[in-house]
């Protein structure tokens, strides 16, 4: 029998020797919420949910995205799924949150990105990806 998201998290809660209440706390998380998702009464967190769940117990969000069944074996062996939801390390990224964390950072670089995207050819898009790829390698050794 597979295990739920709900009694998945209720382990790693319990191997913390924490209530429920105490995870509450710790991932502003209402108690209601925790009991609900614990009972399996509510079977689909959402995506924040499980990302602060993973917070404050201290574990990989992507491991419960994956219990919660947002992410499937099958989806991490496609092409697109690689290129769009893992980062440079082979971390599955919140792409939402990093869309919205570039506009923030820079309105008029997220705007050319997307024209990029959109409208160059394939081949001037690789000649700025291979450009960018190489100036971050030689940003992150210095």
């Amino acid at each position: 029998m597979t295990m739920t998201i709900g009694s998945y998290i209720a382990n790693l809660r319990a191997e913390k020797g924490w209530s429920q209440r105490k995870l509450s706390e710790k991932s502003k998380i209402s108690y209601a919420d925790i009991s609900r998702i614990e009972s399996g009464k509510r079977k689909n967190p959402t995506p924040a949910t499980l990302r602060a769940l993973a917070e404050s117990l201290d574990i990989e969000y992507r491991d419960l995205m994956k219990a919660a069944g947002y992410l499937e074996e099958a989806h991490e062996k496609d092409e697109f799924y690689e290129l769009v939801f893992k980062d440079g390390d082979g971390n599955v990224v919140d792409v939402k949150c990093g869309v919205k964390e570039m506009f923030r950072r820079d309105k008029d670089w997220a705007n050319v990105a997307y024209r990029i995207s959109k409208e160059l050819e394939d081949s001037d898009r690789e000649i700025l990806k291979d450009m960018a790829l190489s100036f971050l390698k030689n940003k992150k050794k210095k």
